[in-house]
């Protein structure tokens, strides 16, 4: 059985730091209550570093998917609602979950025990349980209704990973056309296009001009292919890092809403998590600053990241939700009407609710606009290319085959 390290506390208020034999650490806290000591903090030893051996690196380790996240709050949902209390609902959901989120819940498990609340247990694992979520989590605790909180999170879960799988669905296919044409362009470049070269310039025929620039291109591609390839994937390589950083992922989603097309389904994706999120959290009673700051981390884009946290400010400063929007272009003039109507008729709740839905009608339609749209666009730039390369390649075999005439 693996090793464990925990630190206890004793019933006289002595910290004492011992190691036990346990199959996980569910059971390592089960032996510490068992001896009359509070569980502070348990850490699994490695079998490497006991044996004074190479430390374990897990690089593989597995992802824990959104699915069992939505599954593992509507069991828990289920149980609270049928008077099972926390702490058994957790033990047992721990013991029929999958290999990485059973680790999970076992630590949110001995977290609880040792005196924590549900949503500062969560906190300690945000690439599992997002800030929205621990945040809704701590209001549910605070009104008394963490059931009804958990369940409006089920829903928004569900809604975000749908509007996310059409986005990437939407934007599989032009990426295959655009690197299969990128491909094909530099197979041709580098392998068709010089067996060409050398039969024209055995002929020693003047070539036309679109066949003179198709053969320097080919030429080029051909004698620094390996420095082109080298560069592209440096570049691309650079990009992703830099996307990656505060800066990078800032910049990258202006670009992404400027661009067209594509940037109006972005807008659209942005303000219907926008709303979901902004309903669902005041909804459960959390303070509206802490809303507008936690749903602008969950919202997607750095852009309305930072958007909506000015807006916070100009609350904090007693302009009113709807009128510190109006101050940001980022804001459709529909959003920004319905939820000035919702504040001042008291039911800010439904009018989100309203304009939520409405943006999940417009992103649907932004997702069949975008593929109606490329399709003909990808056809013209491959037409295109089809001309370039035949008139490059075949009018000199006509010029030639008008010679020998």
């Amino acid at each position: 059985m693996p090793l464990y390290e925990y630190k206890a506390l004793t019933p006289d208020g002595k910290v004492i730091t011992e190691t036990l034999d346990a199959p996980n650490e569910q059971g390592v806290t089960k032996m510490i209550f068992s001896k009359g000591f509070r569980p502070v903090a348990v850490k699994k030893i490695k079998a490497a570093a006991k044996s004074g051996g190479s430390t374990e690196i897990n690089l593989f380790k597995k992802k824990i998917r959104l699915e069992e996240v939505v599954l593992f709050t509507r069991e828990l949902v289920t149980l609270l609602r049928a008077g099972v209390p926390m702490l058994t609902a957790m033990e047992a959901l721990a013991s029929q979950s999958g290999e990485a989120l059973g680790e999970v819940l076992n630590k949110i498990y001995v977290a609880i025990m040792s005196g924590k609340s549900f949503s500062q247990s969560l906190d300690q694992h945000p690439d599992v349980f997002p800030k929205i979520y621990v945040n809704s989590v701590y209001a549910g605790e605070m009104s008394g209704s963490l059931d009804e909180v958990l369940e409006r999170m089920v829903q928004v879960m569900q809604h975000d990973e749908e509007t996310t799988r059409k986005v990437k669905s939407a934007m599989k296919y032009p990426m295959f056309v655009i690197s299969a044409m990128i491909g094909a362009f530099f197979v041709i470049m580098t392998m068709v296009v010089p067996k060409f070269a050398g039969i024209f310039d055995s002929m020693g025929m003047e070539l036309p001009i679109f066949t003179k620039i198709l053969i320097a291109l080919s030429e080029f591609s051909e004698k620094y292919a390996l420095y082109i390839l080298g560069v592209g994937a440096a570049l691309f390589i650079s990009f992703k890092f830099y996307v990656k950083t505060d800066a990078g992922r800032l910049w990258w989603d202006k670009i992404l809403m400027k661009i067209p097309i594509i940037g109006n389904l972005v807008i659209k994706s942005s303000m219907a998590r926008f709303t979901k999120m902004f309903e669902t959290l005041n909804k459960s009673g959390l303070p509206i600053l802490q809303t507008l700051d936690t749903v602008s981390q969950a919202v997607g884009n750095a852009a309305m990241e930072q958007t909506i946290k000015q807006v916070a400010l100009g609350v904090e400063r007693g302009q009113g939700i709807s009128g510190s929007m109006k101050r940001f272009n980022i804001f459709p003039p529909m959003v920004i009407r319905m939820i000035s109507i919702g504040e001042q008729s008291g039911s800010l709740d439904e009018m989100l609710g309203s304009v939520a839905s409405h943006y999940d009608v417009e992103v649907d339609y932004a997702i069949k606009n975008l593929t109606s749209m490329i399709e003909p666009i990808l056809t013209l730039v491959i037409g295109g290319a089809v001309v370039v390369m035949a008139f490059g390649i075949f009018l000199p075999m006509w010029g030639m085959v008008g010679a020998v005439q």
